[in-house]
């Protein structure tokens, strides 16, 4: 058994949550990725996933065992990218992970960029609404929206993001406008229920921040359709400026309640602060820092930060 390439294809069954996915991932046949995870069970005499016909957790030991793994893994690659470094030349693969939203407020154009002056630089950029832990996937850097806990996080803004409620004028003609916050719970609303608390909306009430339930009338997991169900007037839509540009630029749907608005949230991208940094992932977060993603209008009337 290829010991280096087995705990790459563990890794990798777990960052893409299925062996079929991990398979189409590393170029293989699936029966090669459920092998070589057999091989590494075998060999540490352990079961490091939790298999059903439905789904698969990572054991008690797995998480150990990943850990372990994408230190060893890391620090490889490390290794050849410090060769690379010392020869001036920025290569090697490079994760790295961003929310859902990220593809609407222009990550994506940047990353193209980064590609073109990097050419030698591979990335792999998972997106997804879950909570990644940096460390023990073996991640290089995420990008994250909001204030962060403090860490063993190193963070630096590259850009900032505001929230807006909005609707469509022929529903506010219809239901009539809220003027605060509380009446919201009168009102049809329309809920993103990929973020952590979708149906607790954050407004700032004489500096304080304050949460408001809110009454569903649709619910989706994601923004994008949020956005176009508001536009099409079913309701109102608590939602980052990236997502509802475009219909407010055409009118169709307009901003309600700023002067309750929380102030607009950072833009991060985030790195683990004790791990040898890879020289294409200095490269990289020093390129989003240069050409930081464009901030957000900020909204009239809004308290300042």
């Amino acid at each position: 058994m290829d010991l280096l390439k087995a705990m790459h294809t563990f890794r990798t069954v777990v960052e893409q949550e299925s062996f079929s996915a991990a398979a189409r991932k590393l170029s293989v046949v699936t029966s090669a990725v459920s092998r070589q995870v057999n091989d590494l069970e075998a060999h540490f005499g352990c079961r490091l996933l939790q298999r059903t016909t439905r789904s698969m957790t990572l054991t008690e030991e797995g998480r150990e065992y990943l850990a372990g793994f994408s230190e060893i893994l890391d620090r490889l690659a490390s290794l050849q990218d410090d060769m690379s470094e010392r020869q001036q030349v920025v290569a090697g693969e490079l994760r790295i992970t961003s929310p859902m939203h990220s593809l609407c407020f222009g990550l994506q154009p940047l990353i193209s960029r980064f590609i073109r002056q990097y050419p030698q630089v591979k990335v792999s950029w998972l997106i997804m609404n879950r909570f990644v832990n940096l460390v023990e996937e073996g991640i290089d850097l995420a990008i994250r929206v909001g204030d962060l806990p403090d860490s063993g996080l190193v963070a630096r803004r590259i850009g900032v993001t505001q929230v807006y409620c909005v609707a469509h004028p022929d529903y506010l003609a219809r239901q009539g406008v809220p003027e605060h916050p509380k009446q919201l719970a009168d009102h049809h609303c329309i809920l993103d229920t990929s973020i952590r608390q979708p149906g607790r909306w954050r407004f700032q009430i004489d500096n304080a921040t304050r949460y408001f339930s809110v009454r569903p009338v649709l619910e989706v997991n994601g923004g994008e359709p949020a956005a176009e169900f508001a536009a099409d007037g079913l309701g109102i839509a608590l939602l980052p400026d990236f997502l509802v540009r475009q219909y407010l630029d055409a009118g169709q749907l307009v901003r309600i309640l700023d002067e309750y608005l929380m102030p607009a949230s950072p833009v991060s991208v985030v790195y683990p602060a004790n791990r040898v940094m890879k020289a294409s992932q200095r490269a990289m977060i020093d390129f989003l820092v240069d050409n930081s993603l464009s901030e957000g209008e900020k909204p009239e009337g809004a308290k300042p930060e």
